[in-house]
């Protein structure tokens, strides 16, 4: 098996989402108890095959005695059945990994942990835990590492152009090495194109269809980094919006995510095509402050504390599920394209969050095995430890020469930016000094070969990459 990527590992779609792992409790209120149970289901298979990685998360919503829907009553109610059918999540975690049951708070401790709350009508707060991706990109690094033990062959850095056919089967792809510049053949009994909003491209490419827009049938998805870390657990309110946000509808809720120094703040929608992405940013940055002071008076964020944005496409149901159009995706769409007449041997599947993304994968497997006419083995993903992830294998964060040449010569690093990423820490952010950065360059350049002037050119992109705004071009989630 092949794996190419054609940026860094992890560094678009998987370093730029809200890094919470969502147990569900969303679903309920929809009466959506499959999805709920398989992202139960998800959240402690993530918790138990990477619990360096993937950390319970306190998450805390107030309640109010002027509203049925966000009473302490509604959601004691949710809180109760949330434990009972998530009743064996802890089978199997380490103790530190355990989610402790949900509760219902009093006023004063739900304002000792979130003092803006909105005061007026405050009757106290939910707490339960979900988790939190400590480092996305080291997870999806970790993931690749453990199947490249297993035989898998893993490339950074390299495209896929187009797709070989043969006797109107796949049979492989044309890639090129954005490195190296060197074109060659990739050969396959089958092909699985997993490229975010490029997925659908590439495949109407190869089945002779005009290649769409990757913003077509998506929305534009903000998540903003605040400079600071504001609170202890993560804090969740009902946009004052929600009403008229036509993605997200009536249940729109503005989540903050501490993370380590910093604070997530998210998830704005806007329509793909609707002005330049720099200016839709700049707009929805400002409706996220603004909701999110609405919602909880005192806080008083403004544009001084707003460090870099996470902006992607995220699908919407339109032509792919039953359900408003510009309502967001819910399900993932894996296409066995021969299975209509197509493309034999060639498969597609485009995500739609971070949860269960280890769940489609299975599924997608299971597919291209029986395609081949082979039955599927037990699958043990969802109980193996990743390689790496474990709690005492997580590096430090602290970037000395020693992981920088770990970095090169054992997790493919050619990039300044790949070795911040493979730092397991929070890097990225915005702070990140100039000499820090020179001297990590330094210490690679002679790895790498670099000169003084390609060290100053790394350096240079990294911290393009840490001022507003940073895009990734692919989903958040």
């Amino acid at each position: 098996m092949a794996v190419i990527d054609r940026g860094d590992f992890g560094a678009a779609t998987s370093a730029n989402s809200l890094r919470i792992v969502h147990g569900g409790l969303r679903y309920l209120a929809r009466g959506d108890f499959p999805r709920m149970r398989e992202s139960i289901r998800e959240r402690s298979a993530l918790l138990r095959i990477a619990p360096g990685l993937v950390e319970p998360l306190p998450v805390l919503v107030p309640t109010y005695r002027t509203s049925l829907r966000q009473g302490k009553f509604a959601f004691r109610l949710a809180l109760a059945t949330n434990d009972v059918l998530s009743s064996g999540r802890n089978r199997g975690l380490e103790s530190t990994r355990h989610l402790p049951r949900g509760r219902s708070i009093s006023r004063s401790e739900c304002l000792r942990l979130f003092p803006w709350f909105a005061s007026k009508g405050l009757s106290g707060g939910a707490l339960w835990y979900d988790a939190r991706l400590r480092n996305p990109e080291r997870l999806v690094f970790s993931f690749l590492c453990s199947a490249s033990r297993r035989g898998a062959v893993v490339a950074n850095y390299v495209r896929a152009d187009q797709v070989l056919l043969q006797d109107g089967a796949a049979g492989g792809v044309v890639a090129r090495d954005l490195i190296g510049g060197d074109t060659f053949r990739i050969l396959a009994k089958s092909v699985v194109v997993a490229a975010g909003p490029w997925t659908s491209g590439l495949t109407a490419c190869t089945l002779g269809k005009a290649e769409p827009d990757p913003g077509t049938g998506r929305a534009l998805a903000l998540n903003l980094v605040l400079g600071r870390e504001i609170t202890s657990v993560a804090v969740g309110v009902p946009a004052r919006t929600a009403g008229k946000d036509e993605f997200a509808g009536m249940n729109r809720f503005l989540f903050m995510n501490p993370q380590q120094g910093t604070t997530l703040l998210g998830t704005w929608y806007a329509a793909a095509g609707v002005g330049a992405v720099t200016s839709t940013c700049e707009r929805g940055a400002n409706q996220l402050i603004e909701d999110m002071n609405a919602a909880c008076p005192g806080l008083g964020l403004s544009r001084a504390d707003l460090t870099h944005y996470q902006w992607g496409w995220l699908p919407l149901k339109a032509g792919r599920e039953s359900g408003p159009p510009l309502g967001l995706a819910d399900r993932p769409v894996i296409v066995d394209h021969g299975s209509a007449g197509g493309v034999r041997h060639l498969f597609s599947v485009e995500g739609v969050k971070y949860t269960t993304a280890r769940a489609v994968a299975q599924r997608v497997v299971d597919e291209v095995v029986r395609d081949m006419g082979q039955s599927a083995a037990p699958c043990r993903t969802a109980v193996t430890r990743l390689d790496g992830a474990g709690i005492d294998q997580v590096p430090s964060g602290l970037l000395d020469d020693l992981l920088v040449r770990r970095a090169i010569k054992q997790e493919m690093a050619v990039k300044l930016g790949d070795i911040i990423r493979r730092s397991g820490s929070n890097e990225l952010q915005p702070g990140q000094s100039r000499p820090v950065l020179e001297q990590v360059a330094r210490v690679a350049a002679a790895e790498l070969g670099w000169t003084v002037q390609q060290q100053q050119v790394q350096v240079d992109e990294v911290l393009r990459e840490t001022q507003l705004p940073t895009a990734a071009m692919e989903a958040v989630g």
